[in-house]
């Protein structure tokens, strides 16, 4: 009896000098990649999290959950690098569009407002009533995946006070789907495209679907 309380008060004593090794405090927070959009205060509030906590007691899982809460945060990931240190690598949401040439929309249809000095070239331009970014960023998505299979780039989408709905498409010619019947006007579009029925696109200024049947083109000057 005496000596199996000797062994294990052994084991017990190894067992918490291995884990005071390994569990060292971290001292060193290490963001992998470049960060543009992530607010520093949001980074700064999960370093503060991390600093000085032991290496095996930090909860990467929860902290990752933290982060993919924050504004233009895609995705994250954690690791650690015995003995002091935490790695994480963010990927930020892209900018997709401006909305009302005033605000940036992301790729979740979320809008911020940035120096529009910094912003890549080839946004898409989204105009809608106020309040309206959701549905207009929606319209979007629903029209984006048909359109990028055939090679078809939207340069802008627009929802007119008056409920009326057009996009814009390269080399800058313009369709009108109007107020009712947008998925029926734009599948009669598809077919339009895909039976090659519209020559020389770029004379064509816009076409115009808001007919029960058929369309019309109109040519510029």
């Amino acid at each position: 009896m005496i000596k199996r309380l000797i062994f294990l008060t052994i084991l017990s004593a190894t067992t918490f000098s291995i884990f005071s090794i390994i569990n060292q405090k971290i001292t060193e927070v290490q963001y992998l990649n470049e960060i543009n959009r992530v607010s520093l205060d949001d980074l700064s509030a999960i370093s503060s999290k991390i600093y000085n906590k032991g290496f095996l007691q930090i909860g990467l899982s929860q902290l990752k959950e933290e982060i993919e809460t924050f504004n233009w945060v895609k995705s994250a990931s954690l690791e650690r690098r015995w003995p002091n240190q935490i790695n994480i690598y963010i990927e930020e949401e892209q900018i997709i569009g401006r909305w009302n040439s005033e605000s940036i929309m992301n790729s979740k249809g979320t809008l911020f407002i940035l120096n529009q000095q910094t912003l890549p070239n080839g946004l898409v331009e989204f105009y809608g009533p106020d309040g309206q970014e959701e549905i207009v960023f929606e319209k979007y998505l629903s029209f984006k995946e048909e359109l990028a299979i055939r090679g078809i780039l939207i340069e802008q989408v627009m929802l007119d006070f008056k409920g009326s709905w057009s996009i814009t498409i390269r080399p800058d010619i313009t369709i009108r789907f109007g107020k009712e019947n947008i998925t029926e006007r734009f599948d009669r579009f598809l077919m339009i495209w895909d039976e090659s029925l519209l020559d020389n696109l770029t004379v064509i200024e816009y076409i115009d679907l808001r007919y029960t049947e058929g369309f019309s083109v109109k040519k510029r000057n």
